[in-house]
């Protein structure tokens, strides 16, 4: 078995790095979109485009500050939403009870939660929010803003295809030198 060259040497251990430094991307959003949500059936919805996320999502999170007299009861008795990626009837979604997570300033309700339902999928698309209230107290539920924290990591093939390339360059560059270093002599 031939003895590997330097360049061969040096190309797999810059293969071996070059995989190990693929990381995450947090990419926050927020949206000021704000407004009543009614009772008796009616809804309120919010789409907002995202766009500029080269990878597939491995972690939603999703921060809603409500009023302060939001029902937020965490089951069907009060405010529930759906979060969708498109805007199409069989797009991606997730359905939740929100429930208070903590109390901000002047009284906010903040609901945070994450969602795994849409890992794998592409962000960039339209990301639609709808929220209604089963409750019948008349109280006035109110949503003040919401933000989306994907995490995305690049796809190993993508990161794995680019390091072959590397190293097929790397070698065939040592091969013409070994070649040319011939032809010198």
């Amino acid at each position: 078995m031939p003895k590997p060259t330097k360049p061969a040497i040096l190309a797999s251990l810059l293969a071996a790095l070059v995989s190990l430094s693929a990381q995450a991307g947090l990419y926050t959003y927020n949206f000021n979109d704000s407004g009543p949500i009614p009772q008796g059936g009616t809804v309120f919805s919010a789409e907002q485009p995202v766009t500029g996320i080269e990878h597939d999502i491995t972690s939603v999170e999703l921060i809603l500050t409500f009023n302060d007299k939001a029902s937020l009861t965490g089951d069907s008795a009060g405010i529930q939403g759906l979060l969708n990626l498109g805007t199409l009837s069989g797009s991606p979604s997730v359905g939740f009870f929100p429930d208070v997570t903590s109390t901000g300033s002047h009284g906010t309700r903040t609901y945070d939660a994450s969602f795994s339902g849409l890992n794998g999928d592409d962000p960039n698309n339209t990301w639609a929010l709808v929220l209604w209230d089963n409750s019948t107290s008349g109280i006035e539920n109110g949503l003040v803003s919401w933000t989306l924290e994907i995490t995305a990591v690049p796809e190993p093939v993508t990161g794995a295809l680019g390091v072959f390339a590397g190293i097929f360059l790397v070698v065939i560059l040592a091969r013409s030198w070994r070649v040319w270093d011939r032809i010198r002599r």
